[in-house]
């Protein structure tokens, strides 16, 4: 079992994360400041390194060990304290007993080490006081919390919404309810505020970002309406709870929390949680404009050849479906004569370019098939539309065909769609044409946003160059 909130907002994870690196290199800091008070301005030696180095590892695993980055510890620093010295002690007794044990301590300075015990202790202490006060002040400007909301109302879960309401401070805050069966909203629940509306209202609520995780509370193991409620809120990038009816409590292998004496299982999570949605945005900053420098002359070269083989603009422009249900205008070279206009299939959906469609400039097939077209959309990524690694953003007559007929196919929205994807490096690249073919790479799409990681985008940014080269799949 798990102890709530199992996700903390990011900015929260951030300053976690800043500590579980810097308190490490506090401890060195402050183990060479110690040596040059004592020793003077000279360079340690081997062995002072090595020990200093080693009282670093050692205190980075006893303070995991005993959960000195908890949220309830960060959040009070008094009540930390006794647990941070105790870990800050241990570490240097450690060294102590290491050094004796090898005969080796009458080579080291006791005053050295004395003044490293309480240079640490004071420096540590100011660190835990000022994260406090950090986090203190963010709460209470009404930043790094977790937005929650609550899909049901039942008797069990009142307890949770009452322990929700009393936890602002703590990060959780409770910011609306929703419920289907207008009868057990009350009056004096509705005159509270916190009462939304329906589904159909958490819905637009969701796609407009204003919740971090949604607690489902309705019991659904008999409601023949639960695969599409699932499916609906597997398709928001937020994290999805669901109030185990007490019989099945313990009796899943899944994520737990217990909330004010409810118990809670995770069904889905957000992509990328904590601050690798930072580290994705700076990824894709940096290596954007570096290829944007780089591949200047190459897209100069391309606009020119395009303005002077047709008439009409270099760029093409076309409304494509984005992050959470948004839409933006996602740029291309012009590969079609100007005035082409679109070809409608059967179904109504705008038909993707085929092998021999006339619609194609001569200048147009060959950056089309060398993927010279998409190289605007570098721009796309620099402005933050897209990411270089996602879903495939697709145009919005295929998003209303394809989503009536593949189930889950609103959940490849829960990333920033993508220059290039899993799914293309996976040999589905170009068009689709068959609703199988696509459900495969909606499950590829999706199956990424599960498994994000940087090594993963590494991985296929490495690939798809490749992928370029031996699969002629696009025209």
């Amino acid at each position: 079992m798990v102890s709530f909130p199992l996700l903390n907002h990011p900015g929260f994870s951030l300053l976690v994360f800043g500590l579980r690196i810097g308190e490490p290199l506090l401890l060195v800091t402050m183990g060479l400041l110690a040596f040059w008070l004592r020793m003077g301005l000279i360079v340690p030696s081997i062995e002072n390194l090595g020990l200093i180095v080693l009282a670093a590892f050692s205190y980075t695993t006893l303070a995991n060990l005993m959960g000195c980055y908890r949220h309830a510890v960060l959040e009070k620093a008094l009540f930390a304290l006794p647990r941070l010295l105790l870990v800050i002690a241990i570490t240097l007794a450690l060294v102590v007993v290491l050094l004796f044990s090898l005969k080796v301590g009458q080579e080291f300075s006791r005053l050295w080490l004395g003044g490293w015990l309480v240079l640490s202790i004071l420096s540590f202490i100011t660190v835990r006081f000022w994260a406090e006060r950090l986090l203190r002040r963010r709460r209470q400007a009404g930043q790094w919390q977790r937005r929650i909301a609550v899909y049901g109302l039942s008797a069990k879960t009142m307890p949770l919404l009452e322990h929700l309401r009393d936890t602002a401070q703590s990060g959780l805050v409770l910011e609306g309810v929703y419920e289907e069966d207008t009868s057990k909203v009350s009056a004096d629940f509705i005159k509270s505020g916190l009462y939304k509306g329906n589904l159909n209202d958490l819905m637009n609520a969701g796609q407009q970002s204003r919740y971090d995780d949604i607690i489902l509370a309705n019991d659904i193991t008999s409601s023949p309406n639960a695969e599409a409620l699932l499916a609906q809120l597997h398709a928001l990038p937020v994290d999805v709870f669901y109030c185990l009816p007490l019989p099945f409590f313990g009796r899943i292998q899944q994520e737990f929390a217990l909330l004010n004496g409810v118990p809670l299982v995770r069904l889905y999570h957000r992509p990328m949680p904590g601050a690798a949605l930072e580290v994705k945005r700076a990824l894709d900053i940096s290596l954007s404009a570096a290829a944007l420098l780089a591949l200047g002359p190459v897209m100069l070269a391309t606009a020119l050849a395009i303005k002077l083989s047709s008439p009409g603009p270099v760029f093409f422009r076309q409304q494509r479906g984005g992050f959470n249900g948004g839409t933006f205008e996602m740029l291309k070279f012009r590969s079609m004569r100007t005035g082409a206009a679109a070809v409608l299939d059967a179904s109504g959906k705008e038909q993707q370019a085929q092998k021999t469609d006339p619609r194609i400039t001569k200048v147009g097939r060959f950056i089309r098939r060398s993927s010279l077209d998409e190289l605007p959309q570098l721009i796309n990524v620099l402005r933050g539309d897209m990411s270089l690694v996602g879903p495939r953003p697709h145009a919005m007559s295929h998003n209303d065909y394809y989503g009536d007929l593949i189930s889950k196919y609103a959940s490849r929205h829960k990333m920033l769609p993508g220059l290039t994807g899993w799914a293309q490096v996976n040999g589905l690249r170009g068009e689709t044409q068959t609703v199988e073919i696509m459900a495969q790479r909606v499950d590829y799409d999706i199956w990424y946003t599960e498994n994000w990681s940087l090594g993963l985008d590494l991985k296929i940014l490495f690939l798809t160059p490749l992928v370029l080269f031996f699969q002629k799949k696009a025209y």
